[in-house]
């Protein structure tokens, strides 16, 4: 018995250790920001360049509300200030059903964020507010 206590407690750290790595990557980021965004020449693509205040947004979720497309970021696997995974250029693809898209929202604590909007007349992407220098 006195053999196996070292190599149970060495299981359980380690298993701690993992899950605690790996539990961050699940939690939702509501600290990121357009930096700058491309379209694809056929438009069906918005590429946005993003940054947050530790640069670790891992992934990127995409859903429709009606003309609204809303992005919801996660954050890196690790501890603090992990960059494990982490990346700043996301991809929007837009669908058929997107295409009719009018805005795009950063999820946010309390409510969304508008960043991009479609000109009407134009058809163009245009930030909402100046983009940072």
């Amino acid at each position: 018995m006195k053999k196996w206590t070292p190599v149970f407690l060495a299981f359980l750290i380690g298993a701690a250790a993992g899950i605690l790595f790996v539990l961050p990557g699940f939690q939702k980021r509501t600290d990121v920001y357009l930096q700058d965004f491309s379209v694809s020449g056929d438009g069906s693509v918005v590429t946005v360049e993003t940054f947050s205040l530790d640069g670790s947004a891992r992934a990127m979720e995409v859903k429709q509300i009606g003309g609204e497309l809303h992005c919801s970021f996660y954050r890196a696997f690790g501890w603090l200030n992990s960059g494990l995974g982490a990346k700043s250029r996301f991809e929007i693809r837009l669908e058929d059903s997107a295409k009719s898209a009018e805005s795009i929202y950063f999820d946010r604590v309390y409510s969304d964020q508008l960043v991009l909007e479609r000109d009407a007349e134009t058809g163009e992407w245009t930030p909402a507010s100046p983009l940072p220098q």
